[in-house]
């Protein structure tokens, strides 16, 4: 959904990319990951959870996505950071060279990698769209909600949509529930 410069939310969950190797170290040799529910661009989640462990604690069951990636990344929710006692960036998907070390533990295996960042909150818009609004990728901008917990959020990283038509505005839960944020609900765009 896109009008002008208003796009709507959706709100993310801690949850996690795989390599194709660090799937099989996890759940087994030639493992493709099951789809439960196709959120579009080639990219679903996964019926598959791993547990995920710090310094500190346990979390147990965060969801992986698919299909694999060519990096393994842990996306996590500020409060899991305390959970875990780990003291990860925040950064945009990808980004891994400060990620924090993290051990993932699978039906089949066990793996400790520096895969654990916060993501930063972005908004993915289509080619077409970014052009008409004269945006850059990696661009930041403003994205402000609407009713009586209006809040203005900034530093929302532009990343390019090439795959498909679709804009969306991507924040993790935490975030939204601060704001009176939901899915489905309309942000507009400041720059």
């Amino acid at each position: 959904m896109s009008s002008n410069k208003k796009f709507e939310v959706m709100l993310d969950n801690h949850h996690i990319h795989l390599k194709q190797d660090t799937i099989e170290k996890l759940f087994g040799e030639g493992y493709v990951l099951p789809q439960k529910k196709y959120l579009g661009g080639g990219e679903y989640i996964s019926t598959e959870t791993l547990d995920v462990q710090g310094p500190k604690g346990t979390i147990k069951g965060i969801r992986v996505m698919g299909p694999n990636r060519p990096f393994d990344q842990v996306e996590l929710l500020q409060s899991d950071t305390m959970k875990l006692g780990v003291m990860p960036p925040v950064v945009e998907s990808g980004n891994l060279k400060d990620a924090c070390e993290l051990t993932l533990i699978g039906p089949k295996g066990t793996v400790t990698l520096n895969c654990g960042i916060v993501p930063a909150r972005h908004v993915h818009i289509c080619t077409k769209i970014m052009q008409k609004l004269g945006l850059k990728e990696l661009q930041p901008v403003s994205v402000t909600s609407a009713g009586v917990r209006s809040v203005t959020f900034h530093n929302v990283v532009v990343r390019e949509n090439t795959v498909s038509d679709v804009c969306v505005i991507h924040m993790d839960f935490e975030e939204g529930n601060a704001a009176g944020v939901k899915n489905g609900d309309v942000l507009e765009l400041e720059y």
